[in-house]
């Protein structure tokens, strides 16, 4: 509520001053309620910085709960210009030569010379079958159909072709001769099983269009220019043929994107460091959870002041659960049992972990499998990565501790706002109570001055008159 300024002007009192105190003096439940609601806001805020780091945790701890992670290989390509490679999680070592051989084509065909691309040919149904074995008079294995409109040209027929997205390309070329414009029909696929035929029940369209491998040499209105061809390789002298010049599984896991004949060698390795950077980022995950912890719990000494989440039962709960999920010995997987030691990973006194990079990377080349298992788990039971993962993941779980601690709190802020309405209704009616009895106030001690001031001056005149 604004001060009142114009209260007590007529009776000369401070009433407007004492308007404005008996109003802060009101105020102070409201006050009370800010400062505690702030106090919720702040710990409400706490939890959310926990569960983002919580998060960030989960999802390291979720990468390494995946055996892939450990399974996952790297590809050295000996002659880049022939190949490059990709592997997939299923890829295993290895060692190969490949000799590439042929690269895959796709079918490219060309029409006859016309004058004039805008000029009319014809319209109807173009078909055009696919079919490896075609070359050789067999049957189309896929026979799609293209509607040309009427009167169309070789514009329109492009047009056509382009629009009714059968896997094939059409284009027009300008030769520069006197008759410059052909068509171009170009298979959208590489390899043999792409080979297409083409014909019409019209007979103009036909006579430019009509294509069949099969048939005798002079018959075709479209020249092959391009024949489909098959990629073909070795790989460790055992013949591979490609549809397509990425070849998929020849070698389990293993994707050649072929580019160059040649001969190339493609090492196999398994990455390492792909792993030590899941294991690191798993342990700074961790170690920011314990930061986090440590800064929202602190409590300053000297100034006895509390952080947002000092003493507080859930943060401590959760931070005792992880500790033990880290501490403790998993199964190897061969009968023994493993520790984050075993791996490289130490405890500092802080509660922090360390990561010993030399550990890591002899643990990782004798005893794959332990690691794996201390991680991922076995068939009996989760490693660290997955009971931290579901663990946090319970969390926010209806019934989960951080879930149930942080709707506490916003049910509680909701409370805080609703009573802050209703002490702050009690406030106003107060106040406005309180201007109501000054206001009259001021204009009865406002007429009583003036009463005042009028029989003083009647006072004064009747002395003044009995003096004479």
């Amino acid at each position: 509520m604004a001060t009142i300024s114009s209260i007590g002007i007529g009776s000369n009192l401070q009433l407007s001053d004492l308007l404005d105190q008996l109003q802060k003096a009101e105020q102070a439940p409201l006050d009370a309620i800010n400062t505690q609601a702030k106090s919720y806001q702040t710990k409400l805020s706490a939890y959310s910085q926990m569960q983002s780091v919580l998060d960030a945790y989960k999802a390291a701890a979720k990468k390494l709960s995946e055996a892939a992670t450990f399974g996952v290989v790297k590809a050295n390509v000996g002659t880049p210009d022939v190949m490059s490679v990709t592997t997939a999680a299923n890829a295993v070592p290895g060692n190969y030569s490949i000799t590439v051989s042929t690269l895959a084509t796709a079918q490219s065909l060309v029409s006859g010379n016309v004058a004039d691309q805008k000029a009319a040919i014809g319209g109807g149904e173009l078909v055009f079958d696919f079919g490896e074995a075609l070359a050789t008079g067999g049957a189309a294995t896929n026979t799609k159909k293209v509607t040309i409109p009427a009167d169309s040209s070789l514009e329109g027929m492009r047009d056509a072709i382009n629009k009714a997205d059968i896997g094939v390309t059409a284009s027009i070329v300008n030769d520069g001769s006197a008759s410059p414009y052909r068509l171009v029909l170009t298979s959208d696929k590489t390899g043999t099983q792409a080979t297409m035929r083409v014909s019409s029940t019209d007979a103009a369209l036909n006579s430019v269009v009509a294509f069949d491998p099969a048939a005798a040499p002079g018959v075709n209105k479209m020249e092959q220019k391009v024949p489909p061809v098959n990629a073909t390789l070795k790989i460790n002298g055992i013949d591979v043929v490609s549809q397509s010049n990425s070849v998929v599984d020849a070698a389990q896991g293993v994707t050649l994107n072929l580019t160059k004949t040649g001969t190339t060698s493609v090492v196999v390795t398994r990455d390492n460091d792909a792993i030590k950077s899941a294991v690191q980022a798993f342990v700074t995950a961790y170690n920011n959870v314990q930061s986090t912890a440590k800064t929202l719990t602190a409590f300053d000494i000297d100034t006895g002041k509390s952080s947002a989440l000092t003493g507080d039962n859930t943060l401590r709960s959760i931070q005792s659960r992880l500790r033990s999920m880290v501490g403790g010995a998993m199964d190897s997987g061969n009968g023994g049992k493993i520790t984050l030691i075993d791996v490289g990973i130490a405890f500092e006194k802080d509660g922090t972990m360390k990561l010993d990079d030399a550990k890591l990377t002899k643990a990782l080349n004798t005893n794959l499998g332990g690691v794996t298992a201390l991680f991922s788990g076995t068939e009996g039971s989760g490693g660290i990565g997955k009971q931290a993962n579901d663990y946090i993941d319970g969390l926010s779980k209806a019934d989960g501790a951080l879930k149930v601690a942080q709707d506490g709190i916003t049910k509680t802020l909701k409370d805080l706002e609703d009573d802050y309405d209703r002490v702050e209704e009690r406030v106003n009616s107060t106040v406005e109570r309180y201007k109501t009895q000054f206001t009259k106030l001021d204009l009865l001690v406002s007429q009583m001055n003036r009463t005042s001031s009028y029989l003083t001056q009647q006072f004064s005149a009747l002395s003044n008159s009995n003096s004479k």
